[in-house]
């Protein structure tokens, strides 16, 4: 008896009729952990993101983004004892996003594109840093709509680089406008 509730439950969830789509303009806030290369230099990551979403067919929906992704911690020490104790390393992530509803309530995405490095045009003689100019950028993620225009999201955010990845898993909310 337990067995077919939760069967009845697992396809409530996952083949009901999908109508939480995600078209138009979001936000989103993120933070987690540092993993990979970056977790020698830093401890966790904050970013945020900025989405257009354009509904292409009846589960899927295709966008831009862009934002801002914070590797905080420990990283490189400048000494000043600023609020971080460190030197953020920054990234401007410019991709393309896709996600698909498998339901009301769940969905799955990638972001893929470039994060352009901030940290490039910060050297303390104003030049351009060539090998910190930034890399490939991905990011999968998993959803749950929580409401029409709020999302729970846990995703997975890389930058690789020439010289390594700049690497973190996170936790955040999505909300639609």
């Amino acid at each position: 008896m337990m067995k077919k509730r939760v069967l009845i439950i697992f396809m409530a969830l996952f083949f009901v009729d999908v109508s939480a789509q995600q078209e138009g303009f979001r936000a989103e806030v993120n933070v987690g952990p540092t993993v990979g290369d970056a977790s020698a230099y830093f401890s966790f990551v904050l970013q945020g993101n900025f989405y257009y979403m354009w509904q292409i067919a009846q589960t899927v929906d295709l966008g831009v983004t862009t934002g801002v992704i914070m590797f905080l911690g420990d990283g490189n020490s400048d000494n000043s004892g600023g609020i971080f104790g460190s030197i953020p390393d920054v990234f401007l992530p410019l991709a393309i996003a896709i996600k698909a509803h498998f339901s009301s309530s769940f969905f799955m995405g990638l972001d893929a594109g470039y994060g352009v490095s901030a940290n490039a045009f910060g050297s303390s003689d104003g030049d351009f840093i060539e090998d910190g100019n930034g890399g490939l950028y991905l990011r999968p993620l998993i959803g749950f709509n929580l409401k029409k225009k709020l999302a729970l999201i846990v995703s997975y955010s890389s930058v690789n680089e020439k010289y390594g990845a700049s690497s973190a898993i996170s936790l955040g909310v999505n909300f639609g406008f």
